[in-house]
């Protein structure tokens, strides 16, 4: 028999265990591996973003832009999150920035980028502190502001104000990146644009051009994204970044 002392002395530990699991529900199995398994001490890449879909209205075509850092990719408009606040959360996590080796490396425009890396067994405090929301941006408007109206692909007396509806989250957890050398945990924010009726003609007339990439931008269609190419007279003028799936509900 289990002497009612033992089962006692069980009981706290087996309430703070369930107490545990359940703040942690949303990322369980995350939580066991970075916490208990291999991944503990490996240093773990985050790379956190808000794209927009802005659809050609009557098309299904869509609106990109290209990589400013990444040659000749097109690419939803948006990017990633800025944090805010002071640097001791990010700091008890021992944080490192993104660098050239493991990473995109930092410059002016994207210092406070939320893309960085911290070791597995930080990786659950990082989540939940994404998923509160603040210190931090909670939609991609800066770059939406940055990437299309500074740089005059559609027209700031038009698009200064705008409607949206977050339509999903999407994540990869723990997935090797050849390219970065490293694990990552990938998590796109992904809005459409909602037009109104001046909007909408000025989306149309945009997809009128010819796409010329020297202005910036293309206007591809849905098999392109597909494909993730663009082509132009049987050649491949661009590609297009895996990511750019997610506007049209497929996955990467």
């Amino acid at each position: 028999m289990i002497s009612s002392t033992f089962i006692g002395l069980l009981k706290p530990l087996v309430s703070k265990g369930a107490e545990i699991a359940w703040e942690n529900r949303n990322h369980l199995n995350v939580f066991f591996k970075t916490k208990f398994g291999k991944y503990r001490d490996k240093d773990i890449r985050f790379s956190i973003s808000g794209l927009y879909k802005i659809q050609i209205p009557g098309t299904n075509k869509y609106l990109l832009v290209l990589n400013r850092r990444i040659e000749n990719q097109l690419q939803p408009v948006g990017g990633a999150y800025k944090r805010y606040g002071d640097d001791s959360l990010f700091n008890k996590w021992g944080y490192k920035p993104d660098n050239s080796k493991n990473g995109l490396d930092v410059d002016e425009k994207s210092s406070s980028d939320l893309r960085f890396r911290v070791k597995g067994k930080n990786v659950i405090e990082v989540l939940n502190w994404f998923e509160i929301g603040k210190e931090r941006e909670t939609d991609p408007r800066r770059e939406f502001k940055e990437e299309v109206l500074d740089s005059g692909i559609l027209d700031p007396s038009i698009f200064q104000h705008f409607n949206q509806k977050h339509i999903r989250r999407y994540s990869k957890s723990l997935t090797w990146s050849d390219y970065f050398s490293c694990y990552e945990i990938l998590t796109y924010d992904i809005f459409e644009l909602i037009p109104n009726e001046e909007q909408e003609k000025s989306l149309i007339e945009l997809s009128k051009q010819e796409n010329n990439l020297s202005k910036g931008f293309a206007i591809v269609s849905c098999d392109d994204i597909e494909q993730l190419r663009l082509m132009k007279g049987g050649k491949q003028i661009a590609r297009i970044g895996q990511h750019t799936k997610l506007i049209i509900n497929a996955n990467f």
